[in-house]
C-alpha cells in the first residue's frame, strides 16, 4: 500500500508529465475538432480568486488570505471523448501569494496544479468540484510544522454565476492540507478551511 508521503512524491513527479501531455492535442482517427481548428488558445479561463481561511496551530489561530490567479485549460480541446459531454473538465494552474494575518504577519507563496469539473444546471449557474496539489513556501514559525518548502493539497466545490456569456463570478469552499511529505520535522501539517470569491473570463 502506498503511504501518503510516497503518494505526494508520485503526484509531484507526475506534474511535468501532465503538462507535457497537455501540450499535445490528442485526436482519434485523425478527426480534428472544430474548436481546435478555430481556437489555438491554450488557456480557456483566466480569473482572480480571493478568500479567507482559518485553522488552528499551537500558537493560536492561523488565518491566511488567498490571492490567486486561476488559469484553466478546457480538456475538450485535447480529448475528443469529452466533446459531447455537457460538463467540462479542465486542468488548472494557480500561482498565488497569500498574506497571513494571524498569529502574526507571515506569507505563503507557491503554485497549485489540479483538475476542475464544472457542470451547468441552470441558465446562468454552474457547479464545480476541484482538487490539486503544488509546491509552496510558508514563513510561519510554529511547533506544528517546519516552515519553508511544503506541499499544499487542496479540494473544494462551489458555484459559478454567469454575468455574461463569457464572464462569471464564483463562490466556493476549499479545504487545504499543508505538510512537507516527511522531508523535515515537525510535520504535523496545517489544515485550513476557506471561503472564496472570484471573477473569471472564459475564452
Amino acid at each position: 500500500m502506498m503511504n501518503s508521503n510516497s503518494m505526494k512524491l508520485t503526484i509531484l513527479l507526475a506534474i511535468p508529465v501532465i503538462i507535457l501531455l497537455l501540450s499535445v492535442r490528442v485526436y482519434a482517427d485523425g478527426d480534428v475538432p472544430e474548436a481546435a481548428r478555430s481556437n489555438d488558445r491554450i488557456f480557456t479561463e483566466s480569473g482572480i480568486i480571493t478568500g479567507f481561511g482559518t485553522s488552528n496551530i499551537s500558537e493560536g489561530d492561523y488565518q491566511p488570505i488567498l490571492l490567486i490567479w486561476h488559469l484553466g485549460v478546457d480538456l475538450k480541446s485535447f480529448f475528443t471523448v469529452l466533446e459531447k459531454h455537457r460538463g467540462s473538465l479542465s486542468f488548472y494552474l494557480e500561482p498565488q501569494i497569500n498574506p497571513v494575518v494571524n498569529p502574526e504577519s507571515d506569507i505563503e507563496c507557491g503554485i497549485g496544479l489540479g483538475f476542475k469539473y464544472m457542470y451547468p444546471f441552470a441558465d446562468k449557474f454552474s457547479i464545480y468540484i476541484m482538487g490539486g496539489i503544488g509546491p509552496h513556501y510558508i514563513s510561519v514559525v510554529t511547533r506544528d510544522q517546519a516552515n519553508r518548502f511544503i506541499f499544499s493539497d487542496t479540494a473544494g466545490a462551489g458555484l459559478y454565476y454567469f454575468i455574461t456569456e463569457d464572464s462569471a463570478i464564483n463562490l466556493g469552499y476549499r479545504f487545504r492540507h499543508m505538510s512537507n511529505a516527511g522531508f523535515e520535522y515537525p510535520n504535523a501539517g496545517i489544515e485550513t478551511h476557506f471561503g472564496t470569491i472570484g471573477y473569471s473570463i472564459f475564452f
